[in-house]
């Protein structure tokens, strides 16, 4: 069996590391140059982690749960696929996807490279090339909230909040805004802030993502009224404008399926269902799709499966699963929404903690952290 895989973010790498553990061959190949930088920081729950870990990259790490820049993850996953001998091609645009009768997939690529295979996997992100190639009116939505994050040092802070237990999410009226450590030390502080925003294109966001200055000025229109505590007026004021990054919140509709009518053709992680960052799951819906598939795709990989019938299954239950997520992770971001009145914003501070006082500090989450992966087909 050999499979394409469209993507190298980060369920691209996963995929290939979990194909290659399984003895099925595997080709990246990456839209952006080999020199393309991911900023701003992500959070690795416990069940990104578990998947990490049974691809041997976890071990690099060996925390519970993790809040690290989204690149060094990346790099790290690229440094396991050279060293495993997996082939990536840099600067890789996908013009054209053919599924052919001899029941395999022929991808072209915008240089003039053809690579045929027996599975397709497009896990090139929100703005996907292969989600097109399935469903061309699937089209991302801006949410209206973007977020926005960076880092200062912990010495910078009020010396009375220094000892503040982190992670700490402060509502506001209008947004919110969250600390973190984000070194092993503990010597440096990660800022999120999840603001409201005006849609703008493509090139648009690209523009803004590169104007630090301009980040600045937006993260400090949304924190400068006297509503906020100090804590929040200086993170945002003596934050590091270079470690500035953007990342705005879209949504898809939900496709009528993640595959193509073969079968042969798939879609994972945020090409087939953008999840919100504030919930924490991206990566991990990502790392679980990829894990999951190659599990999948192994089961069939020279048997009687029907490769039809264990890629549908596999596909019902990552739906399932990820549907669920996505309602979780949305009641989360509609809470850092703006509040019309004070009235509403008392409301809605009070009904947080009363939950949280009723659920406990795990807020019967054990069903999203505490998922083991398993095959799609037993």
């Amino acid at each position: 069996m050999k499979v394409i895989i469209v993507g190298s973010g980060l369920a691209g790498p996963v995929a290939a590391l979990a194909l290659q553990r399984l003895n099925i061959a595997s080709k990246i190949f990456e839209l952006r140059s080999g020199t393309a930088f991911e900023g701003g920081n992500i959070a690795l729950a416990p069940n990104a982690l578990r998947v990490l870990d049974q691809l041997g990259v976890q071990k690099r790490y060996g925390y519970k749960a993790l809040r690290i820049s989204r690149g060094i993850v990346r790099q790290t996953l690229l440094e396991a696929v050279h060293e495993r001998g997996i082939e990536l091609r840099y600067n890789s645009r996908l013009v054209d996807v053919r599924e052919t009768a001899q029941s395999t997939v022929i991808a072209t690529f915008a240089d003039g490279h053809i690579e045929e295979a027996d599975f397709l996997i497009g896990a090139d992100g929100i703005h996907s090339r292969v989600r097109t190639y399935l469903d061309p009116t699937s089209i991302p939505r801006f949410s209206g909230q973007m977020g926005v994050g960076g880092t200062l040092p912990l010495s910078k802070l009020p010396e009375s909040y220094r000892d503040m237990y982190m992670p700490c999410l402060i509502l506001g009226k209008l947004n919110s805004l969250l600390l973190m450590p984000c070194t092993n030390s503990g010597d440096r502080v990660g800022v999120a802030a999840t603001v409201e925003a005006q849609d703008r294109t493509r090139e648009g966001w690209a523009q803004l993502q590169n104007d630090k200055e301009g980040i600045y000025t937006e993260l400090q229109s949304h924190h400068e009224n006297d509503s906020w505590p100090e804590v929040v007026h200086v993170a945002c004021r003596d934050i590091e404008p270079s470690s500035l990054s953007i990342w705005p919140f879209f949504q898809l509709p939900e496709l009528d399926s993640w595959t193509s009518h073969s079968n042969k053709v798939i879609v994972i992680g945020d090409a087939a269902h953008a999840m919100p960052p504030t919930g924490g799951q991206g990566a991990a819906m990502a790392f679980e799709d990829a894990i999951t598939l190659a599990d999948t795709l192994a089961l069939i990989d020279g048997k009687d499966e029907d490769p039809a019938e264990s890629v549908k299954q596999w596909q019902t239950d990552r739906r399932e699963r990820t549907k669920k997520i996505l309602q979780f992770t949305s009641t989360g971001g509609n809470m850092r929404k703006s509040s019309v009145s004070t009235y509403k914003q008392i409301i809605k501070e009070w009904v947080m903690w009363a939950y949280f006082l009723w659920v406990g500090k795990e807020a019967r989450t054990s069903w999203i952290y505490e998922y083991e992966t398993k095959r799609a087909v037993p």
